[in-house]
């Protein structure tokens, strides 16, 4: 099997929550990221210490990571991000992370209770990382269910009661139209789903992360509303749709998406749209 193939059988294994994935890689990642540490720090015990928070990171961000940029690569970011908490700048420029074969000194060994550690880690994480694959699976099915019922109900109900709606001037009805594609097609759901794929919602993309978060709040309570009259609650809604900009970050992000992923987060961009204008 080639390089490659093996790889990507551990990344994709790792993300699944195979306890054999996720030895091996600990086995694979565990000499450079020592190595990388050492020579930043100079110290065996602190970069044994990093090692292991790096590590715990890695397996935390495996729930939301695709890994299309490969588990050594954002593994070493993520080690850059841990080290700059310990390290000096001037060390830093001198860590041999990422250098490239050629460039790069022999890589030390890690200690061998360190990958034991790493791997005792990566066994205690499996079964979490196996829940929140079953998760994103049941999403995708529940979401695929779904958008077959909605095709179905938004070119019929929905757009004969919404053509009623603008006819007759009716606000209510309206609102009950727009409340029906929200839970027809699970909107809400459909953000979640966009969350979840973030590679990382807690550091570089933490405020896109808090962004879908709010659109996913705004949409359930539109759609969990008992009428257009309980508004001062849609008023301040409609009042966070404009300040916090959620229709541009939702169009933005349909842009960035494909496929079945790119309709439904366009429908969220229209439901915003008209909840923002009743």
């Amino acid at each position: 099997m080639a390089k490659n193939d093996i790889e990507q059988k551990v990344r994709s294994g790792c993300r699944v929550g195979d306890p054999d994935a996720l030895r091996a890689a600990a086995y694979q990642l565990a000499d450079e990221l020592y190595a990388a540490a050492l020579s930043a720090l100079g110290s065996d015990e602190r970069a044994r210490t990093v090692v292991a928070e790096t590590w715990q990171r890695v397996l935390a961000a495996l729930r939301w990571w695709r890994c299309g940029g490969g588990l050594r690569r954002r593994s070493l970011g993520i080690l850059r991000r841990v080290l700059a908490k310990s390290a000096a700048p001037e060390q830093l420029r001198w860590a041999r992370i990422d250098r490239g074969a050629e460039h790069a000194p022999e890589v030390a060994a890690a200690p061998a209770d360190l990958v034991r550690e790493l791997v005792t880690e990566g066994e205690r994480m499996a079964p979490i990382l196996a829940r929140a694959a079953r998760r994103r699976r049941r999403s995708v099915h529940v979401g695929l269910a779904v958008s077959a019922f909605a095709v179905g109900l938004l070119l019929g109900f929905g757009n004969m009661l919404y053509g009623r709606a603008l006819s007759r001037h009716s606000p209510q009805l309206q609102f009950a139209t727009l409340q029906q594609r929200i839970v027809a097609a699970a909107l809400p759901a459909a953000i979640q789903e966009a969350y979840l794929d973030l590679m990382d919602p807690e550091g570089a993309q933490a405020v896109q992360a808090e962004a879908y978060q709010r659109i996913r709040l705004v949409l359930e309570e539109i759609s969990n509303a008992a009428s257009l009259q309980e508004t001062r609650r849609l008023q301040f809604v409609k009042h966070r749709i404009a300040a916090q900009d959620l229709i541009s970050i939702a169009r933005s992000a349909a842009e960035q998406s494909q496929d079945k992923r790119r309709e439904k987060l366009m429908l969220v961009v229209l439901v915003l749209e008209e909840a923002a204008n009743l």
